[in-house]
């Protein structure tokens, strides 16, 4: 599989979670009128009993109608509220760009072992090495005639521990890149954004991305306090988040093309 179509398919999860916020975001901020909610239990589309807490909210192509046993509200749909769906896409589409460069080593897995730069990225173990190497000693089958070989098993136990780290820090993202032969690649996609920027204002945007990533997956985006007394999340709009995501978006499929 080529990595533009891996990259392809793990961006899908952001763009959906994207997608419901946008659909899903309403801006009713007053409850249900009594006349609607007369006109509603009339039709009869639900055998809801009148005493239920009907409420409604709606944009321009949908409709949701529930009640107080729903354990929501129209408060719940406004954009603020629905927050937590950007921010889960803002995580996803990381996620999206760290599986693109796990397989981008895998995919040049024999070159890179034979230009020695697998040694700056992980090391495995001499022990596990040794005993890998071993048993490939050991003669199976028929009259014992076929001896296993150890680059596939070296292989997979070197692609174990590499899965097991992330790669987007700054330091280490830009270590791939090197090691797959894509030096510059942050001043590489600079020039072709329009306007185009500089690789410093791409290094001070990647790594913004990666500290509010890092926020939101380990410490669900609240601020950091010595004395809380109360829970507060980092200040941000679904603006922000939005450019954010489709920033990671493009980024990755440049990303991918690049490192095929």
């Amino acid at each position: 599989m080529k990595l533009t179509d891996t990259f392809s398919t793990a961006i899908g999860h952001a763009d959906k979670l994207t997608l419901l916020h946008a659909r899903l975001t309403t801006r009713n901020l007053r409850s249900i009128r009594s006349e609607w909610a007369d006109r509603f239990f009339h039709a009869r589309l639900t055998n809801w009993p009148k005493g239920s807490g009907l409420w409604r909210s709606k944009n321009d192509t949908i409709l949701l109608v529930g009640t107080a046993d729903a354990a929501l509200s129209h408060l719940d749909f406004t954009s603020e509220a629905l927050l937590y769906l950007l921010r889960a896409a803002l995580v996803m589409s990381m996620a999206a760009i760290d599986k693109l460069l796990h397989e981008a080593l895998s995919k040049h897995f024999v070159t890179l072992v034979k230009k020695g730069k697998l040694d700056d990225l992980l090391h495995l173990e001499l022990s596990k090495s040794y005993r890998i190497a071993i048993e490939s000693r050991v003669r199976k089958g028929k009259g014992g005639k076929i001896r296993s070989r150890p680059g596939h098993k070296l292989k997979a136990a070197v692609l174990d521990k590499l899965y097991q780290v992330s790669f987007l820090s700054l330091r280490h993202f830009q270590g791939i890149c090197s090691a797959c032969g894509k030096d510059g690649i942050f001043d590489k996609y600079g020039r072709t954004m329009s306007p185009s920027q500089s690789s410093k204002q791409l290094h001070n945007r990647w790594s913004r991305l990666y500290m509010r990533r890092n926020h939101i997956a380990h410490e669900c985006d609240i601020m950091r306090k010595s004395k809380a007394r109360k829970v507060h999340f980092h200040l941000i709009t679904s603006t922000e988040l939005k450019k954010d995501i489709e920033f990671v978006k493009n980024f990755g499929l440049f990303l991918a093309k690049e490192l095929e």
